[in-house]
């Protein structure tokens, strides 16, 4: 089988590229695999026929426009039997994932503030429902009930088109046994003092994500906690929030990185307090590396979930108090130990060797 696929970058830092890689990787062997893309992490290079598109990683609205232009040049030079793309990267993909949905994710709440924000998120749902609704793509790949829910009622999506396949986690790069080697080494690299509870958050839209709330409720906890924030670039706002509030020493900014297995040993555990999320694949990794995870019932994975057995659940992801009150509960060693040795048997269902057979009977399904 041809299978071709299609996105802005494909580079592990980001979650489009991460799930091609991690895809790819498991397709080549009985399948000519090619990726389109306007970056490349080195080591895919040598796994797959990698096509260099020329895509700007900023501003958003010009990368859409320059992948859709660039992207019809290649389809036309090479044929394939599925063509792969995720949400509105490209206009004329088989098989679409819907990794989210832009019509629900620019009315969050406090999330579609910003004038650039609001016409972004507007571009995005309407390439998003053209490229989900149009008669040639014949499978959408939903990562959770959620965005299934979500693209069907919002772009008028035929259920029978759409096909939950959740995203997966290595388990082998991401692994309990990692967290009791690396701990003291990777802490002292980020200057984490030995008996500090250290709260972890990934996420570079920090206020969709939740971090402000997270801080607060950090403030109010009477254990020493420090937040590592990765992938937060701090803006005017949040700097002056920072600063406003006294916190330099609560909270720790680190960009975005790669070795996210390494910030899993450092740290106790894992919080997400979003407004929306249709899966978090950093949840799932944080689960398999055999950490405790406290997330608001907004994100996708906790369809999967359970509370009190493999994570603490917020109702309300803007509850400061009860944030608060979780990672109080999560200061105790004994319950950050319990969750997390079943947080690492749940994560164990995930495999992207799973995903890549169940994405390959949708490929069938297609053709």
């Amino acid at each position: 089988m041809r299978i071709s696929f299609f996105l802005p970058r494909c580079t592990p830092e980001n979650s489009h590229g991460r799930y091609v890689i991690e895809l790819a990787k498991r397709l080549r062997g009985d399948n000519q695999v090619s990726v389109y893309a306007g970056a490349f992490w080195p080591p895919f290079r040598s796994m797959v026929q990698c096509h260099f598109l020329p895509v700007p990683n900023r501003p958003s609205i010009a990368r859409l426009a320059a992948l859709w232009a660039a992207s019809v040049v290649a389809v036309r030079r090479r044929r394939a039997d599925i063509i792969h793309t995720q949400g509105a990267d490209a206009p004329f993909g088989n098989v679409v994932t819907a990794q989210f949905c832009n019509a629900v994710m620019q009315g969050a709440p406090g999330y579609g503030t910003g004038l650039y924000r609001r016409i972004n998120y507007a571009i995005g749902a309407a390439a998003e429902r053209h490229c989900m609704g149009k008669a040639s793509t014949r499978r959408i790949i939903a990562i959770s009930r959620q965005v299934k829910s979500d693209i069907e009622r919002e772009y008028r999506i035929e259920p029978h088109k759409v096909v939950i396949v959740p995203h997966g986690v290595d388990l082998e790069g991401f692994n309990p046994r990692d967290r009791l080697r690396w701990r003291g080494p990777a802490r002292d690299r980020l200057g984490l003092g030995k008996d500090e509870f250290v709260v972890l958050f990934v996420g570079g839209d920090y206020r969709r994500k939740g971090l402000v709330p997270l801080l607060a409720a950090a403030m109010r906890l009477r254990t020493r906690v420090k937040v590592l924030a990765v992938g937060v670039r701090p803006d005017r706002e949040l700097a002056q929030y920072v600063r406003q509030n006294n916190l330099s020493h609560l909270v720790q900014f680190l960009q975005t990185t790669v070795d996210l297995a390494s910030l899993y040993a450092a740290v106790d555990c894992y919080a997400l307090p979003t407004r929306y999320d249709t899966f978090s694949m950093a949840t799932l990794e944080a689960m398999a590396s055999g950490l405790p995870v406290c997330v608001s019932r907004a994100a996708g994975i906790t369809e999967r979930l359970t509370d009190g057995l493999d994570c603490l659940l917020l109702d309300d992801p803007g509850d400061v108090e009860a944030i608060a009150r979780h990672l109080e509960r999560l200061a105790d060693m004994e319950l950050r130990v319990a969750l997390g040795q079943q947080a690492r048997k749940t994560a164990e269902q995930f495999s992207w060797d799973s995903v890549a057979s169940q994405t390959l009977a949708v490929y069938n399904q297609a053709l």
